[in-house]
């Protein structure tokens, strides 16, 4: 029975409801990502911090993330631009030790506000910013691959600045999915390395993983069934829609608001914005579909 107990890096046992909740989110993760392309570790992130401790949660995500990031990798292995994926990957190592340091250290309810607030002004960006200038320049592989090493090893959101740099490089749809991925593959190795040496990464950790692994396959079915057959724009909304009030929700538990108080601002700035530039927005997008 005692392969069955798993307990927070601080000691204290999960009950078994919680364990069964956290197996089916992680179902969630994969039918996101398959259906919608994107998103698998940002929608589920915050539900998971809802349940678990961040310094279990983190480690948890980039695992999962891992053997999706390396099955996608070998597969658009040939169309991979190699040369931007190494800048990126080598300098995300500098930022790596960033995440880690505050993952350790900071208070568990500042990284949830941290990590509440940015996956709603990252949603706001997603939804509001039709399309990204051109700056072909190799330069802000730097920079980037900093910030994206920090965000995942702190949060396991490694993806938005990294897709920013891919849109402002303006890469062809083949080499951008492949050097993405190339990316998170070597990005989240590192990560987890550093995890599992700085003490954050432990057993009940991976058996939880481990438990999930079912869930983890229905939902790979399940969003490449649904993927066929609804418009992926329209799923994509709902899922920022989705990361708004989960990021909301964070805020809520980090500073003990209730919960009208914590989603009211978010959702009011959304129907302000959606009202102002939503019109305008959409016609970019079609007039520019790339």
């Amino acid at each position: 029975m005692d392969f069955f107990l798993i307990s927070t890096p601080e000691g204290v046992p999960l009950g078994y409801a919680i364990v069964a909740i956290v197996i089916a989110i992680m179902f969630l993760y994969t039918f996101v990502g398959i259906c919608a392309g994107f998103g698998g570790a940002l929608t589920t992130m915050p539900l998971i911090t809802l349940l678990l401790p961040l310094k279990m949660a983190a480690p948890m995500s980039v695992i999962v993330g891992t053997a999706t990031a390396l099955y996608a990798t070998w597969l658009s292995r040939k169309e991979t631009h190699w040369k931007s994926a190494l800048v990126l990957i080598l300098f995300s190592f500098v930022g790596v030790p960033l995440g880690i340091y505050a993952l350790a250290y900071l208070p568990d309810g500042l990284m949830k506000i941290g990590l509440g607030a940015f996956l709603i002004l990252y949603s706001f960006y997603s939804l509001f910013i039709p399309r990204l200038p051109s700056y072909d320049k190799n330069w802000i592989a730097m920079p980037t691959g900093v910030i994206a090493g920090a965000l995942g090893s702190a949060f396991s959101t490694n993806g938005p600045p990294v897709v920013i740099y891919g849109m402002l490089r303006h890469l062809a749809p083949a080499a951008f999915r492949g050097t993405l991925n190339a990316f998170f593959t070597a990005n989240n190795v590192a990560i987890i390395g550093g995890l599992a040496t700085s003490g954050i990464l432990t057993l009940s950790t991976l058996k939880l993983v481990l438990f999930c692994i079912p869930t983890m396959i229905l939902g790979s079915f399940a969003g490449q069934y649904v993927h066929q057959r609804i418009s992926v724009n329209v799923f994509r909304v709902m899922v920022f829609l989705l990361l708004i009030a989960s990021g909301a929700m964070l805020i809520k538990g980090a500073l003990g608001i209730s919960t009208l108080t914590a989603l009211v601002p978010p959702f009011a700035a959304l129907a302000i914005l959606q009202r102002l530039f939503g019109k305008k927005v959409a016609a970019i997008r079609a007039a520019n579909p790339t």
